[in-house]
């Protein structure tokens, strides 16, 4: 079941005297998959598209994907219903012009589409997006959906949803294939949950800039306290290879994501949504 391999660009830093890490981190990232042949999908911090055009644009000029990771990095709850569609639009038109390549995909930071902001769904779709990556189908100590579909499904109003992949259940679902999971989870335990993701399943993993950079000082993060932000400083060490490891389990890479949703655009979806 071949891996579509996504990463999500943002300033990690909760305060600008800090040393700016991600952008070294960024290229890190890029040329361990172009080294591999690899076409990703990249989400990206829209207030990026100002201060670091020529990131976005080495990016995009490599042939990956570009999305949209929020104007800022901030929950969508935190931004609210009066501003989330002037936001995704803003953000939307910044990274295209950086780019210079259409931004189809949006993913919530922080995977904070859940119930209580099911709102956002119609500004998304409004805004001019055709898919979206923003639902955790489980529970989670920061933002998560217990009980949405875990294959891609459709909104009400047509939008794509391809969710986080997770295995397990109740309270024990975990997104094995990014972020702190890929380099906590045994090597043999996250090759047996891919492989027992089944049929319908699009599944692709993700990391951040922190994510691969094991010499960073550590400080808390922004949307996170203290014990989350010593362990997501943790075993970053091995986050590259853990990932080369699980794309050989996975018999190689998929296209991104949005390859993904338009090919599934035509096709019959779970649905997901209250209306």
């Amino acid at each position: 079941m071949p891996l579509t391999i996504t990463f999500d660009l943002e300033d990690n830093r909760s305060s600008s005297v800090q040393e700016e890490r991600f952008v070294a981190m960024t290229h890190r990232f890029l040329e361990f998959v172009e080294q591999r042949g690899i076409t990703a999908t990249v989400f990206i911090v829209g207030e990026l598209g100002r201060s670091h055009t020529e990131l976005i644009r080495r990016a995009a000029d490599a042939g990956h994907e570009i999305g949209l990771h929020g104007l800022r990095h901030v929950a969508l709850g935190a931004v609210g219903a009066s501003r989330l569609r002037a936001e995704l639009e803003e953000g939307r038109a910044l990274l295209e012009d950086a780019g210079q390549a259409p931004v189809s995909g949006f993913r919530a930071p922080i995977f904070s589409l859940t119930p209580t902001t099911e709102w956002a769904v119609e500004q998304i779709a409004s805004a001019g997006f055709a898919y979206s990556s923003s639902v955790l189908p489980a529970a989670n100590p920061l933002h998560g959906w217990p009980g949405a579909p875990r294959q891609p499904c459709r909104w009400t109003n047509g939008l794509v949803e391809l969710p986080c992949p997770v295995a397990g259940a109740g309270r024990l679902s975990i997104p094995f294939l990014g972020g702190i999971y890929l380099r906590y989870v045994p090597l043999g335990l996250a090759r047996r949950l891919l492989a027992g993701l089944g049929d319908g399943s699009a599944p692709w993993s993700y990391c951040h800039p922190y994510d691969i950079d094991p010499d960073e000082p550590f400080f808390v993060m922004p949307h996170a306290g203290w014990l989350t932000s010593r362990i997501l400083h943790t075993r970053r060490r091995a986050t590259l290879s853990r990932l080369e490891a699980l794309i050989g389990a996975a018999g190689g890479t998929a296209p991104p994501l949005g390859e993904i949703a338009r090919e599934l655009s035509s096709r019959e979806l779970p649905r997901i949504g209250s209306a």
